[in-house]
């Protein structure tokens, strides 16, 4: 077949879900110009023979299932101007002879498995204008010769193992536009010279060991978009010169050891603004209190772990659009900012680990808080009762999320950026690097709240985590918390609950870890679904508790399993009724049936009321037996 198509010029069976290896006799096309066989299931080595396609121009050979080496002979081609071998699985490394493919404008092998290091021979390439070697496993240094890619405008290195300093040459490019080397192990310091690049839209950096000072040369890329210098361990003070940067939507600064006071103008230097994170410095002073409402497009806000102090900036009133705000683990004083819950599009909230006190309970606001997923005030100094106005009105948290179309995170349509959040999650500390949607969390532990948890906690149906640890909350537990049917962890520990645990909490299936230790609850720990699993340590703390997984047993009369569909239908036929009631009813009924009893004595008949009354009395007997089970030793209803 292949020698009829002699004089084929383009060869295109893209996207038809093509399988097997790719035929070698491909190469006997020797007038072929363009080769298309992306995006199918082809599997199996590149073929050699496709060095003979001496007057190919493109080829398309991305996001198949291709293995083996890339072979040398593709060297050959000299007429190449495109390949792209990308999402595939080839290993080995790149062929010096490559350098020798001097039309070559693309080399996009990112997504293999492909290891050792960059040939110097690719800086031959002067009319390369896109180089990407990301996710492989390249590694030792880049080149200096590269810094001869005059008309380079993407470099992709990001996600391999490059090591040593970044070569100063890479200043030569002046035509570059983006710049990814995220994800390797460069060290040392940024080079000035990269404040030649004026057309830089890209500068991403961070996940390296990268040390030394911000690079002020940097702020003369007016062009900037995206400057991600995180989880390195960059030093010194942020020069005011970045607040030249009008063009920038992502300021990622996080996690390094930067220092002194923030700059005033980062809360309105650039109304294109979506992010700005010095999260894990050592920055010290005020939050910028410059927050604009003109064309304020800020969507996060993410200061944790730093040494700031004074009061929340009222100005952040301004940021309609924010989604994140993350102050926790500083130094901040003052009241809660009622002014925030009026902010529409706010996600989640962390003011964690400050010194805030006061009340929640004097927001004004109608609908507050109205996208709120994740709240974290713990470790603050509140007082007062928990906000139960808030637990009414957090209507992200009520709605069971249905999507089953895989994970959602926040901020999908944020490019170079994934939000970061610290969380106690099931009692562990963790760092998310993205946060899922479902992640809907209240944690209000280690302030100084007082009375008792309120029923409305029982409205916020999709809520996952729930921590009200270490305050000074009183009552029994609500038995609406049953209504939580996707709670994961639930943690009351360390206050001063009394009562029961509520039976009816064996019916949430998805709950891994609770903790009711150091409280004052009493009777039989409830069994049966999760609560077969949950460990000693849960309890502790609990002198009246008894049964499964303590040592001390319970009585018989006081073990407790899951409630029937039955039982919780007379349960809630009695509730609100005191064993009073219920005795004068079967008293009055007694009485009443005595009489009629006596009349069929007398008369000998109608045997059908004789089987009626025998049958109501047998039922309510049943019934108060059943309620004596569900009751507590003082006369509260156990739900």
């Amino acid at each position: 077949m292949v020698g009829n198509l002699g004089n084929l010029e383009t060869f295109n069976v893209s996207f038809n879900f093509l399988k097997g290896p790719i035929p070698s006799s491909l190469g006997n096309l020797t007038k072929l110009s363009y080769l298309y066989l992306f995006q199918n299931n082809l599997s199996g080595l590149i073929p050699p023979s496709l060095g003979n396609l001496s007057s190919l121009r493109i080829m398309y050979l991305y996001m198949n299932e291709l293995s083996g080496r890339i072979p040398n002979e593709l060297g050959n081609l000299k007429s190449l101007e495109r390949i792209l071998v990308g999402h595939n699985r080839l290993v080995g490394s790149i062929s010096a002879s490559f350098g020798d493919l001097r039309k070559l404008r693309i080399l996009d092998v990112h997504e293999n498995l492909l290891s050792g290091s960059v040939p110097p021979e690719i800086g031959k390439l002067e009319l390369l204008i896109q180089l990407a070697l990301s996710h492989n496993g390249f590694s030792g240094q880049i080149p200096v010769s590269l810094g001869n890619l005059s008309k380079l405008e993407q470099f992709f290195v990001n996600d391999n193992l490059f090591n040593g300093f970044i070569p100063k040459e890479l200043g030569n490019l002046s035509l570059l536009v983006e710049l990814l080397l995220v994800t390797n192990r460069f060290n040392g310091p940024i080079p000035d010279s990269l404040g030649n690049l004026r057309n830089l839209e890209q500068f991403v950096l961070h996940d390296n060991r990268l040390s030394g000072y911000f690079p002020e040369t940097i702020s003369k890329c007016g062009k900037l978009r995206y400057l991600t210098l995180s989880n390195n361990s960059l030093v010194g003070r942020i020069p005011p010169s970045v607040c030249n940067l009008r063009s920038l939507e992502i300021l990622d600064l996080g996690n390094n050891r930067f220092s002194g006071p923030l700059l005033q103008c980062l809360g309105n230097f650039s109304h294109k603004l979506k992010v700005l994170d010095l999260r894990s410095n050592r920055f010290h002073g005020n939050v910028p209190e410059t927050f604009v409402k003109r064309n304020n497009n800020l969507e996060s806000l993410n200061l944790n772990g730093n040494r700031l102090e004074g009061s929340i900036p009222t100005s952040l009133i301004n940021c309609r659009n924010l989604e994140v705000l993350d102050l926790g683990n500083n130094m901040l004083t003052g009241k809660f900012p009622f002014w925030i819950d009026t902010l529409p599009e706010l996600q989640v909230l962390v003011l964690r680990g400050n010194k805030l006190d006061g009340t929640l309970d004097g927001s004004t606001t109608r609908f507050p808080f109205p996208k709120l997923r994740i709240v974290d005030l713990s470790s603050n100094e509140f007082t007062g009762r928990l906000p139960s106005n808030y637990f009414e009105n957090f209507i992200a948290m009520m709605a069971i999320d249905g999507r089953a179309s895989g994970p959602h995170y926040m901020g999908g349509n944020l490019t170079m950026y994934q939000h970061t959040l610290e969380l106690v999650v099931k009692g562990m500390r963790l760092e998310l690097e993205r946060i899922l949607v479902v992640y809907t969390t209240v944690d209000l532990s280690v302030n100084k709240f007082e009375g008792e948890i309120p029923d409305t906690i029982g409205k916020l149906s999709s809520l996952r985590f729930l921590n009200l640890s270490h305050n000074g909350l009183t009552g029994e537990i609500p038995a609406l918390v049953r209504n939580l049917t996707v709670l994961e962890s639930l943690d009351l520990s360390s206050n001063k609950i009394v009562g029961r645990i509520p039976l009816q909490l064996t019916s949430l299936t998805f709950l891994a870890v609770v903790n009711f230790s150091q409280n004052r609850l009493r009777g039989a720990i409830p069994q049966g679904g999760q609560f077969n699993t949950f460990a000693n340590a849960s309890y502790q703390g609990n002198d009246g508790l008894c049964g499964f997984p303590l040592t001390n047993k319970c009585g018989d009369d006081e073990v407790r399993v899951s409630p029937t569909p039955e039982e919780t239908d007379d349960s809630s036929f009695f509730n609100g009724f005191s064993w009073e009631s219920v005795a004068l009813g079967y008293g009055v009924g007694m009485l009443i049936g005595s009489g009629i009893g006596c009349l069929m004595f007398y008369s000998g008949r109608p045997r059908w009321v004789i089987r009626i009354t025998e049958r109501e009395q047998s039922r309510h007997q049943k019934k108060i037996k059943n309620e004596s089970r569900d009751y507590g030793i003082c006369g509260h209803k156990s739900f």
